[in-house]
């Protein structure tokens, strides 16, 4: 029998969250579900806590799978691996340091077949050190502004809190690039909204994001974050181009170059990484202030007109005003 919904996990550094996981998962009230962990050579002791924990789950054991690369491939590159092995009708991304509400399944796999809907869409809870922020996704009630959604950036751009058909990621253009770890869900999200017939909503916050995890991509940051941006917009450009769309959507991937260097400048501790990056998308950086916030504003304009200190000490104020009210 072909599972309803196979359920997707790469896993790597995430020894102290994949119990947490794992038992938000095999606990679903929903039955027919297909696991494929990817364990992409991660160096803890992860796939053994996974291990133990499959072994409370008798009746989920069956049904799970633990495919081993034999070099670390990167995020997407495990998100590929897991989509190559599994079955299901629908695909739900899980990232390993995240964990979901036990009725998550069953609800948005009953919404898909009840709307015969493509793509389903619940919300999220973004979890921090002391605080947690209620994220409400958008989906468009009109099958033409769907792309627009994603590309405008209007809905959040993440993979795991949306169920997806199988038949979307057969296409090529839906599949994450491998090598692009970081944003890697957006430059997919894009393409699946690109090719969705039809994307509905659940407004439950069925998805638990954890962002207290130091060993995370998205925790310290590095060229490979700077290098992924500059990768993510050239392929949505190209994408853009072969579809007849880069006029009437261009601006909309400058000002996410501009948006998205000021939050990596300001989340980069490293100043001489900053220094190295200074004059990305310098050329347009003037002209995409109007949409950021005032902090990032001001870090932009420093930074254009090489004001290096001050850039610093806005970013220092920065960490310091968010710790604060942490």
């Amino acid at each position: 029998m072909i599972p309803a919904v196979s359920i997707l996990v790469p896993i790597y550094n995430v020894s102290n969250y994949i119990e947490r996981c794992a038992h938000s998962l095999f606990q679903q009230t929903f039955e027919n579900i297909e696991y494929v962990f990817v364990n992409d050579c991660t160096p803890d002791d992860s796939i053994e806590k996974l291990q133990k924990v499959i072994e409370q789950y008798p009746n989920r054991k069956p049904f799970i799978k633990i495919v081993h690369h034999e070099k670390n491939r990167g995020l997407a590159a495990a998100r590929n691996t897991a989509i190559d092995n599994s079955s299901g009708k629908y695909i739900q991304h899980i990232d390993s340091d995240d964990y979901i509400e036990l009725d998550m399944i069953e609800t948005m796999y009953k919404k898909a077949e009840k709307e015969q809907a493509d793509i389903v869409v619940c919300d999220v809870v973004i979890e921090k050190a002391y605080t947690k922020e209620l994220c409400c996704d958008f989906v468009s009630s009109h099958k033409e502004d769907y792309f627009f959604t994603a590309i405008s950036c209007k809905g959040y751009g993440y993979l795991c809190n949306k169920l997806v058909i199988r038949k979307l990621y057969k296409i090529p253009d839906c599949r994450p690039v491998e090598g692009l770890n970081i944003l890697e869900d957006r430059q997919v999200t894009t393409r699946l909204y690109f090719y969705a017939e039809k994307i509905v909503k659940i407004d439950k916050f069925f998805y638990h994001y954890d962002k207290t995890n130091t060993n995370a991509l998205t925790a310290s940051k590095t060229s490979m974050h700077y290098e992924n941006i500059i990768l993510l917009h050239k392929l949505l450009e190209d994408f853009l181009k072969e579809k007849g769309f880069y006029e009437k959507y261009i601006d909309f991937v400058k000002r996410s170059k501009v948006s998205l260097k000021a939050e990596l400048f300001i989340k980069t501790k490293d100043y001489k990484l900053r220094r190295k990056y200074a004059n990305l998308y310098r050329n347009i950086e003037m002209k995409y202030l109007k949409k950021l916030r005032r902090g990032e504003k001001l870090v932009i304009i420093f930074t254009h007109f090489k004001l290096h200190f001050f850039t610093h000490l806005v970013i220092l104020f920065i960490h310091w005003k968010n710790r604060k009210h942490s």
